[in-house]
């Protein structure tokens, strides 16, 4: 059963291509879901995919991160199964402009071949 998570990743993970990292790893695990940059400096995004490449995904986010990333702390919240995959694929999005509590599906990047 598919599994999901939303992350925030904060410490110095902007202009360090933590976005792209991601994306790849995601990519290289087989999870889907997005990431993007936020006005108060973290990234934050949707994991989705088996338990153990959402797990493997965790801990590449709270421990790894990109060569010049310094991680200061990683959150998780909103974490179930699910039914099935809401996304195709891993897309890194626009830092939106936060208007109320709703999330802002504004895709620039999008990749394939993720189960």
């Amino acid at each position: 059963m598919p599994r999901t998570a939303d992350f925030e990743v904060s410490g110095k993970v902007q202009g360090v291509f933590f976005r792209k990292c991601t994306k790849d790893q995601a990519e290289s695990l087989g999870v889907c879901g997005w990431v993007r940059n936020t006005r108060k400096g973290t990234v934050e995004g949707v994991i989705q995919g088996t338990t153990d490449k959402v797990n493997s995904m965790k801990h590449w986010l709270s421990k790894v991160g990109s060569p010049q990333s310094v991680i200061d702390s990683c959150t998780f919240v909103n974490e179930k199964n699910i039914d099935e995959l809401e996304f195709e694929g891993f897309t890194i999005k626009k830092r939106s402009e936060f208007i109320g509590a709703g999330l802002s599906y504004d895709y620039i990047s999008s990749a394939k071949g993720c189960i």
